[in-house]
């Protein structure tokens, strides 16, 4: 077999892997809000290259004080405790990363790589300026 057909092959299977485990979590409605005083909380599935990145915890985090949005543990779930809409740039913004419609982290669209992003399981082009919403599954692929 192709070195390219594998690669694609590969490709697919984590895509189909990632929709169904969407599916499954929203099915599921596994989200649940650690503390009283949050508003919602996502995932943000961040993959590099067919591999998932970590977000940290406690983004968003001073002192016993939490931004608008923020993380507790490692675990790709963010926490929001305000009425105000936020945006994905809002969380990056806060974390300190990069990302907009051409990157992501320290990787950007070149001629061999791209970026795509998936908001419960549909490709979006919103990007950076995505409002999240409760429950979101948000994926952002480069590869």
């Amino acid at each position: 077999m192709k070195k390219t057909t594998k690669k694609q092959i590969l490709s697919l299977f984590i895509l189909i892997a990632f929709i169904g485990s969407s599916i499954t979590f929203a099915l599921l409605n596994t989200f649940s809000t650690q503390n009283p005083e949050d508003v919602w909380v996502a995932r943000i599935s961040i993959v590099i290259f067919e591999e998932l990145q970590t977000i940290p915890a406690d983004v968003g985090v001073y002192n016993n004080t939490k931004d608008k949005l923020y993380t507790i543990a490692a675990d790709n779930l963010v926490y929001k405790n305000t009425d105000e809409d936020v945006m994905l740039k809002d969380f990056f913004e806060i974390w300190e990363e990069n990302f907009n419609y051409t990157c992501i982290l320290e990787h950007c669209n070149n001629e061999n790589n791209t970026m795509r992003m998936y908001v419960n399981s549909l490709e979006n082009f919103d990007y950076e300026l995505y409002t999240i919403k409760d429950k979101d599954h948000v994926i952002i692929d480069y590869r």
